[in-house]
Formats: structure tokens, sequence, C-alpha cells
């Protein structure tokens, strides 16, 4: 399965029982992978962009009951973004902590990630897609990117690297487990790809690790943080 990941909107509507928040699912463009370019065309993206309508909004790719937080209940293929824009709908009994940190500003949740059985054929030394089967759309964290495109803009893709190792789901196997808090089920990622410990990566895994409740996880990663990052404030 693949997972391609974008920068949420910080566009969020509320109402009595629930928030929307809209999002670009998946853009028009080539990213690459381990294996080389994989790239999705606008036809391709047009084709299936209503296939996500109804697919479940998960924690972090973490693909159980207790993880959805919401549905996805629009999805639309943008001409002028060359993207799919989805609207997801969170509800609000339940997922109190999550809305209260979708509605911080800034927001330590940043980022969206489809994750998809792909379908593809080679052209010109690059991996086109020619099916996609969408199976989940997640609410997911990573460190800061300065060249990631806001949902505002244009959407396209930007190169992966091992910068983002721990987006990739063949890098995050590949990693030692070492480099994760809880390194059993390779989550919470904290270290770069040289090893070196990644304040970013300790407050984003805080943040999660308070969200779904995972108290040995938020208390390693503080007593990291402490040891490592108090100096950076």
């Amino acid at each position: 399965m693949e997972f391609i990941n974008e920068r949420l909107s910080y566009e969020l509507n509320e109402e009595d029982s629930y928030v929307q928040i809209h999002a670009v699912a998946i853009s028009a463009g080539c990213i690459k992978r381990p294996y080389g370019e994989l790239c999705f065309s606008e036809e391709v993206l047009q084709k299936h962009a209503k296939d996500l309508i109804g697919k479940p909004l998960l924690l972090d790719h973490k693909n159980e009951v207790g993880s959805i937080v919401g549905v996805v209940s629009s999805s639309v293929y943008d001409t002028e973004k060359k993207a799919i824009v989805v609207k997801c709908t969170v509800i609000k009994a339940g997922n109190e902590k999550l809305i209260e940190l979708l509605k911080l500003n800034p927001s330590p949740v940043t980022d969206v990630s489809i994750g998809a059985i792909i379908r593809t054929e080679e052209k010109e030394g690059k991996r086109w897609a020619t099916e996609i089967n969408f199976q989940e759309l997640s609410l997911v964290l990573q460190g800061a990117d300065p060249k990631a495109k806001r949902f505002s803009s244009c959407g396209c893709f930007e190169t992966l690297s091992t910068a983002q190792w721990w987006d990739d789901p063949e890098l995050r196997e590949k990693a030692p487990r070492d480099y994760f808090l809880d390194p059993s089920s390779r989550r919470y990622p904290y270290k770069t790809w040289e090893g070196q410990v990644s304040c970013e990566r300790l407050r984003a895994a805080m943040s999660l690790a308070g969200l779904q409740g995972h108290r040995q996880i938020y208390e390693r990663a503080r007593a990291l943080y402490e040891r490592h990052c108090k100096k950076e404030e």
C-alpha cells in the first residue's frame, strides 16, 4: 500500500455536533519513491475522485475501528488545483481533544495522507498510476517542511527524501528499530535518517501519544525532549 502525504487546510467549519475540515488529498504530478518516480495524471485522479467518498478518516494510518475519527463526506477533482479536494466530517463526541488540536494556531496536526493500493504501468522510466483503490485518509504528524504546498496553493507534489523518511513505508521498514519510540510496531519515529534525535519529531510524538492516550510513549518522548531539546527553547 502507498501512503502519499499532503498539507492540511486550516479551514475548519464548526456545527453543533461535528466539524468539517478541508484538504488536498492527492495532486497530479510525480513524487520520488525508493523504486523511482511515482506519477499521477489528471485523468486518473478525475476518474477516481469520488471513490474517496465514504472512506474512513483515521489517525496515523492506524487501521482500527478505535482510530476512526470521521469520514470523507465529499471528494471532487479541482481543475484549478489539479488535485482531489476532500471535505471530512469529524464528530465532536469522543474527539474533543483532536478538535481542540485542529483549532490551535498553529496546529500540530498539519498533514493528511492517503492510504491506497495503486496499479501502475511504466512509461519512460516512471511508474504511472492507472488505477487507484483508496483505502482510507489519515490525519498525520510530520516535521516542518518549508517546501510543502498549502491547501490554498497549487498542491503540487514535492520531492520526498530521507528528510521525511517516516512517511515512506519502505524506508520505515528499513530504519533501525531504535529510531522509534515504539520499536515493536515501528511507530513514533523520533530520529533523523542519520540517527540524530529530532526535537520536531519528539514534539509530534508527544502530541499524538497524548491524543491517543499512549502514556508510556508520551513519558519517554518527554524525557528525551527534556534531555536533548530544552536548550533549543
